[in-house]
């Protein structure tokens, strides 16, 4: 009992098809073929059944082996194609090769058939194998990445509840500062669920357009302080910078603080004013990110590195989680200048 072999014979004459039929059953094939000479039949022999090889004459008088070499490759199979021929040329068989064609063989020289199928078969089994271990990997990579977008999207929606829930509780609240208290928890809670949010929109899933996320973030803060844009103008100056959550949650939470404490307390009498922020990536590989106002500034004795206030603290925490430091000024307004290494992120 030979080897199964499914050979699609694109040869116009009886005789040589019968000598190359021969050279593969001593070579241990059983072997089952189909003979064809014309497109049509080429056309109807692919698209009808499967083979495990094509075995080719260059030229017939109305089919050739570069057309049929055509067809099978527009048809997406990968069909080991070896030509056979009695005249080809050694420029036509290099042309041949490069066009798609695994090997060729003169007539003469039949005993070469049997080692050349079989290699071809191996081959063509390896690229099988890899080509599904490659679909298994890319359906896996798949699976994940679904799941890391559910992931991120549940943790969204349970920040914010976690935001609603608080927002409930405020209703019963009628100390004024327990409320500020609450609204800044919820601002921070929100500025976290916009990370998530980010991550499982974008088509990375590792790190979130940082200038999209900043627009959208103090477009939030503006919001919940009822703070009206034509009357405190914001200007941002943003790099496409993009950052992987371990870096963009920290950096998140200093922006709403940053901002938040100039929403609140730079502009006491809801005056006309400006809040400006910055972020670019520089030499050295870091990242500097600027937040400003021309607020009414602080006291001349405030003492940044010693504040009680919250917020600031906070920031300062941020900072070592950053691994950066941050610079402050109180000049007609304030200014902070946050930088931060790059490479750990």
């Amino acid at each position: 009992m030979g080897i199964p072999l499914r050979v699609l014979l694109v040869e116009d004459s009886e005789d040589d098809a019968l000598l190359m039929l021969r050279e593969l059953q001593r070579g241990g094939y059983e072997v089952t073929f189909e003979r064809i000479d014309t497109p049509i039949a080429m056309k109807a022999a692919i698209a009808g059944q499967t083979w495990d090889i094509a075995i080719c004459d260059y030229s017939m008088p109305t089919f050739s082996a570069p057309d049929a070499l055509k067809q099978v490759k527009e048809s997406g199979l990968d069909l080991p194609f070896i030509i056979v021929s009695g005249t080809i040329g050694e420029d036509t068989a290099v042309a041949a090769m490069k066009a798609g064609a695994h090997d060729y063989i003169i007539k003469g020289n039949l005993a070469r058939l049997t080692p050349a199928v079989a290699r071809e078969l191996r081959e063509a089994l390896v690229r099988r194998e890899r080509k599904q271990a490659e679909e298994q990997i890319k359906a896996s990579l798949q699976e994940k990445e679904v799941l890391l977008k559910e992931i991120h999207h549940r943790v969204k929606n349970n920040l914010q509840i976690i935001s609603s829930l608080l927002n409930l509780q405020a209703e019963y609240l009628k100390d004024n500062q327990a409320l500020e208290v609450f609204k800044d928890s919820q601002n921070r809670i929100e500025s976290m669920a916009l990370i998530h949010e980010k991550l499982y929109q974008s088509q990375d899933l590792a790190r979130i357009n940082f200038a999209d996320y900043i627009q959208d973030l103090v477009t939030n803060l503006f919001y919940s302080y009822n703070v009206n844009s034509s009357d405190i103008i914001l200007k941002i100056n943003v790099e496409e910078v993009f950052l992987a959550i371990d870096a963009a949650i920290p950096c998140g939470l200093i922006i709403n603080e940053l901002i938040s404490n100039s929403l609140k307390y730079a502009f006491p009498q809801r005056e006309s004013g400006e809040i400006c922020i910055d972020f670019c990536s520089k030499e050295g590989n870091l990242f500097t990110l600027t937040i400003s106002d021309n607020g009414v500034g602080f006291a001349q004795d405030f003492d940044f590195q010693a504040t009680e206030s919250l917020g600031l603290r906070l920031v300062k925490g941020l900072m070592h989680q950053l691994q950066g430091n941050i610079d402050f000024t109180s000049n007609k307004g304030v200014e902070y200048k946050i930088i931060f290494p790059t490479q750990n992120f």
